[in-house]
């Protein structure tokens, strides 16, 4: 470096280390971002499936081992289950229609599977 300043050289290495700086910090932050999302998704989703045995468990006289009718997410917004915010895995209104099916596995355990339409992969 001379007195008066920095060359062009330097200014132009210092400017592409910045750049390339830039480029590996936003790639992260994207990953990091998709990452959350995902994770939101999944813990929406298990949300839901927790809902539904919990109302499978409070109306056991129509949901029991021999027949338990799908729950919509309706009914599970008007039992106070869940609330009617967005969808976490699409961000837009709940679809209310969506269902989560109640079963029981051979062991006598309560099975609940969120069966709604999704526009991604758990």
């Amino acid at each position: 470096m001379n007195d008066k300043g920095f060359t062009l050289i330097e200014l132009l290495a210092v400017i592409t280390i910045m750049g390339v700086l830039g480029v590996i910090v936003t790639i992260s932050l994207t990953k990091t971002l998709e990452d959350n999302r995902n994770r939101n998704c999944e813990a929406f989703v298990m949300d839901l499936e927790d809902a539904a045995c919990i109302y499978a468990s409070l109306h056991k006289e129509e949901c029991n081992r021999e027949s338990c009718p799908d729950i919509t997410l309706s009914t599970l917004i008007n039992e106070g289950l869940i609330n009617s915010e967005n969808d976490a895995c699409t961000n837009k209104e709940i679809n209310q229609n969506e269902v989560v099916r109640v079963s029981w596995n051979e062991d006598g355990e309560k099975i609940c599977e969120y069966k709604g339409v999704r526009e991604y992969e758990r």
